[in-house]
């Protein structure tokens, strides 16, 4: 068989299972606790069905504040609010928190935990550095893998230090295996962002950001200069000490281009293309450049009450859809318990 239909044939195959397992999900651990076609499994996946086709009350509570009734939908069946979705993240300077959630639907004797993550995993690393005449050429490693199966994408690279942006274009292989390299500036120094977006089929995107030294210290923790909270298609920065901004910027699959406002408030733009937005913002500290980012929706997330516990978790079915927020697949888990089952 040709190469490549070998690799059409394990990519079609990898599609196959990554899909299958995001639209369908009862936990396998729970499956010995289902036997007989226990009653409240079907309970849960039409409360889990009720989240994601209803709006929640009042229709528009991603913008305007906590729903009184629990609801994620944008309006079309599977397809959640951005801004809901956006507010189940605890980093969010909007969140709202499991408590509130809870209350809003409005069932006593359900506890449950939400996780939403992107269809397949994209992860970076820096392999190598050398100084070539005043600047420093940098080789990174690219990895796309669902589960542990390796997932040929078209990826789409940027590296982002200070007011210094540059992109670059590659793939990874049947094995999931890519690399890039970007030359900068050896005038700079500080923190850069190594932003990759990567797509295996028009509405399975993915993306991965790996923050790096150059020519300085090795990167401050996330959110030491600045945290970074998008909502309604504004982004709202809140800086720390003296940290001073010189650029935002978003960054998409198919975009890139300088955010616009100031004064902590940046207006995000409706771009057209499926792909996860990146919003990076570079500022200096001293003589180095420091950068923060957030993604928008913010994903991927966890939220919900917690179900780690040995005796608690035999009790706990789980259940997944596949969802798209603005034109990008995502798998929306929920993990449901009913602490009335311990009486």
């Amino acid at each position: 068989m040709p190469t490549a239909a070998i690799d059409l044939l394990l990519a079609s195959s990898a599609m196959i299972l990554l899909v299958m397992g995001a639209i369908y999900g009862v936990n396998t651990a729970v499956e010995p606790y289902l036997e007989g076609g226990d009653a409240s499994l079907d309970r849960y996946q039409q409360i889990g069905r009720h989240m994601l086709l209803s709006r929640g009350e009042p229709e528009n509570w991603g913008v305007v504040g906590s729903p009184t009734a629990l609801g994620f939908s944008a309006g079309k069946a599977y397809e959640l609010d951005i801004d809901k979705v956006t507010r189940l993240n605890p980093s969010s300077a909007y969140a709202v928190g499991y408590p509130r959630l809870w209350e809003a639907l409005g069932i006593d004797d359900v506890s449950f935990h939400i996780r939403v993550d992107t269809l397949f995993n994209v992860t970076l690393s820096l392999v190598s550095s050398q100084a070539q005449g005043g600047n420093v050429t940098y080789t990174f490693a690219a990895s796309t893998a669902r589960w542990g199966y390796p997932l040929p994408a078209t990826v789409r690279y940027y590296v982002v230090i200070g007011g210094f942006t540059a992109s670059a274009t590659g793939t990874t292989a049947s094995d999931g295996s890519g690399t890039v390299e970007f030359t900068l500036p050896g005038t700079l120094r500080g923190t850069a962002l190594l932003v990759a977006f990567a797509r295996v089929e028009p509405s399975v995107v993915s993306y991965g950001v790996l923050p790096f030294a150059h020519n300085s210290t090795p990167p401050e923790p996330a959110g030491t200069f600045a945290t970074l909270s998008p909502l309604n298609h504004t982004l709202s920065v809140n800086l720390a000490g003296g940290a001073t901004v010189v650029n935002a910027a978003v960054l998409s699959l198919g975009y890139m281009f300088n955010l616009t406002g100031g004064d902590g408030s940046y207006s995000i733009p409706h771009l057209l293309d499926a792909s996860p937005i990146v919003l990076a913002l570079t500022g200096v500290n001293g003589s180095d450049y420091w950068a923060e980012w957030a993604a928008y929706p913010q994903l991927p997330l966890a939220v919900g009450a917690d179900m780690s516990d040995a005796h608690a978790i035999s009790d706990v079915a789980s259940v997944s859809y596949l969802v798209e927020v603005k034109g990008t697949l995502y798998r929306f888990k929920i993990s449901f318990r009913s602490p009335v089952e311990d009486d």
